[in-house]
């Protein structure tokens, strides 16, 4: 039978977070949106009984991480957009 473990989370600015989920990762994607940052850290009980203390890469998930491309290839769109408008203005001195 799965054990229910407990996660704390925290960021550099000391922002703290504990969730109890059965594994890692779905801890993890439920308590990504609270934190800004990039990286966090998480320490837990393993199955084994080890103490880990661990800095985890966020956000965790396929459709988090599709929408972080999309935005970044609609940044990159706009500013090549720009950046042509800009040289039509010089070019054309409009």
């Amino acid at each position: 039978m799965k054990k229910m473990r407990i996660f704390k989370f925290w960021n550099e600015s000391g922002d703290e977070k504990e969730k109890e989920a059965m594994s890692l990762k779905k801890a993890t994607m439920s308590v990504q949106g609270d934190f800004k940052d990039k990286i966090i850290g998480v320490e837990y009980i393993s199955k084994k009984g080890k103490k880990i203390v661990d800095s985890l890469k966020i956000p965790v998930g396929r459709k988090i991480r599709q929408s972080i491309e999309i935005e970044k290839k609609r940044l990159r769109q706009k500013a090549e957009r720009e950046q042509r408008q800009a040289e039509a203005k010089e070019r054309y001195g409009s």
